[in-house]
């Protein structure tokens, strides 16, 4: 055998056994279930070799919190003793919980929802109108986060920051906005006619990018500026949900807005 033929068995070798070693961590009950949600798209982890618009204390945060190795009450179904929310007295406190749910930490939760909405209006400009960002509009007065138009093309944008189990929370989410914003497509076709879509813009918690976001941001902007807004995007949420979970812990506001 050739030294070109044994470096192939080896790199074959060495595939199979990582798809082998991936493949079980997604089958694990509890820390599957994020994991297969960030092996849908490279980009959540894109921060991996580099750390690339990643603090420290993020990179610290995020690999324990995906494999849900953070020490939280609720945070093991084997745990005795009070598994209650030690900020707002919730039955368990879980990490879906403290980083999606707990109210104590909505305006962070709003601030992180509108990083991403700040992103894509900035992937936007010049090249769509911005005909609506925040408001009540249509018979039902629903408030997408973004409205945009250019030509007879029209845009229904809402975001959505799920925490992650599985790509069933994903298509879930994207589902309800659909359902959500249907009326509001057909009122706007009716009055400006031409292609009318809704898009569901959808990041994990813990940084994992909807692979179906890629429909849209081909749509906004260059190639080049959609793979460096994958990764702002999903290093901005790792960092407000680590923010959240810390001012969980310490109570010491990590962040402001």
């Amino acid at each position: 055998m050739r030294a070109k033929q044994r470096r192939e068995v080896m790199k074959t070798m060495r595939d199979h056994f990582r798809a082998v070693r991936g493949t079980t961590l997604i089958e694990k009950p509890d820390q599957g279930r994020a994991m297969e949600c960030v092996a849908a798209h490279a980009a959540s982890n894109h921060f991996l070799r580099a750390g690339d618009f990643c603090r420290f204390a993020d990179w610290r945060f995020v690999h324990r919190a995906r494999l849900n190795l953070v020490p939280l009450n609720g945070s093991s179904s084997w745990r005795t003793g009070d598994r209650r929310c030690r900020r707002c007295g919730n039955n368990i406190e879980s990490l879906a919980h403290v980083v999606n749910h707990c109210m104590r930490y909505t305006s962070l939760f709003m601030a992180r929802h509108n990083s991403l909405v700040a992103r894509l209006k900035k992937a936007a400009d010049g090249k769509f109108e911005v005909v609506s960002e925040n408001q009540a509009i249509g018979a039902q007065r629903l408030r997408p986060d973004l409205i945009l138009r250019r030509g007879t093309t029209t845009l229904i944008i809402d975001t959505t920051v799920p925490f992650v189990n599985r790509m069933k929370a994903f298509e879930e989410a994207a589902d309800e906005k659909r359902a959500k914003y249907e009326e509001l497509r057909k009122e706007i076709a009716a009055e400006h006619p031409g292609e009318v879509t809704v898009f569901p813009f959808i990041v994990g918690s813990l940084g994992s990018w909807d692979p179906a976001n890629d429909v849209l941001v081909r749509q906004l902007c260059s190639r080049a500026y959609a793979k460096l807004m994958r990764k702002l995007c999903v290093s901005k949420v790792i960092g407000y949900t680590r923010d959240v979970y810390t001012e969980h812990i310490s109570g010491v506001r990590a962040r402001h807005g």
